[in-house]
């Protein structure tokens, strides 16, 4: 099975663990388990080239699930891995720390198994995203570190993502800001422009026809001539991202924090990720077709 997807499953209950592993078999999956976090990270130094993500409980019988992802993020095999909480607790403050320490997916027990296999499908795809959008940031820094002022428009998602990728590198922060800049930027075409809400996306996601819908939508003459614009403005102390999009606008608030409802979902969770970890404000205007994120450049920044 060396090209089968794997997956670590971390946990102190038996019955947990083969149901997880059961869940897992009938998308192809096969799995390795752990009781404790002692277990899972000898698990995890012998194999952690073939770990394509990591399933693991809030409380072991060792100490905080979370330790072990801290732990993996400090080695650069590990660090990659897409990692997937699930606990019993639906404590807002709780699930906000899981995604602080850069946990993108959680689950609150009890769920279901489609729900896992979709949410563990969604962590894979997510996280090649993300290593694509980080894939070249070095070498375009040096012409990034001389932006001050600049202004772009987009279309597409993936004029959106290089966006992302070109300009993240204007501060130091590395793939926080990639991350966050390619949520918002993605937001702007796919919920701006096209007006693919929150249940449709869902709908389109789970039948695999999310990219053939929104290259309908670019192609239709309804939304063909429609762009989003970003405004780029550094100074000495800060960086002002200001993204408009040419549609109504929508419920922000909606999306501004990591609340339990969202947890058995598979998106609608990026705008709060872009929120903590991408900047250091990010406020939403008017109707919410405008979204101003700032990073300070106090710590030492590029072109500095």
């Amino acid at each position: 099975m060396a090209d089968a997807v794997t997956a670590l499953v971390v946990d102190d209950e038996e019955m947990t663990r083969a149901i997880v592993a059961g869940y897992l078999s009938r998308i192809g999956y096969r799995t390795l388990e752990a009781e404790t976090m002692a277990q899972a990270w000898e698990i995890l130094s012998a194999n952690g080239a073939a770990i394509h993500v990591v399933l693991f409980d809030r409380r072991l019988s060792d100490g905080d699930g979370l330790e072990l992802y801290e732990r993996m993020k400090g080695v650069p095999e590990l660090a990659g891995i897409p990692v997937i909480v699930q606990t019993i607790s639906d404590s807002s403050a709780e699930i906000a720390a899981a995604i602080r320490a850069g946990v993108f997916y959680y689950l609150i027990k009890p769920y279901d198994g489609a729900l896992l296999r979709s949410v563990v499908r969604a962590a894979e795809e997510t996280t090649g995203r993300l290593k694509s959008l980080q894939g070249d940031l070095r070498s375009r820094s040096d012409a990034i570190a001389l932006l001050r002022d600049a202004r772009f428009r987009f279309r597409t998602p993936q004029e959106a993502q290089n966006l992302a990728i070109a300009l993240s590198s204007v501060a130091s922060t590395g793939h926080s800001l990639t991350f966050g800049l390619s949520e918002i930027l993605v937001n702007a075409v796919e919920h701006g422009n096209l007006g693919i809400g929150f249940e449709a996306k869902g709908r389109l996601k789970a039948s695999g026809m999310l990219s053939r819908e929104i290259e309908a939508r670019l192609a239709s003459s309804e939304h063909r001539d429609k762009y989003a614009s970003l405004h780029v403005e550094r100074s000495d102390s800060r960086v002002i991202f200001t993204v408009t999009d040419m549609g109504p606008g929508f419920d922000f608030n909606r999306y501004l924090s990591v609340d339990a409802s969202q947890s058995h979902a598979t998106h609608g969770r990026g705008i709060a990720l872009a929120r903590m970890v991408g900047f250091d404000q990010l406020t939403f205007v008017g109707t919410g077709n405008r979204v101003v994120g700032i990073v300070n450049l106090d710590r030492g920044q590029v072109g500095e």
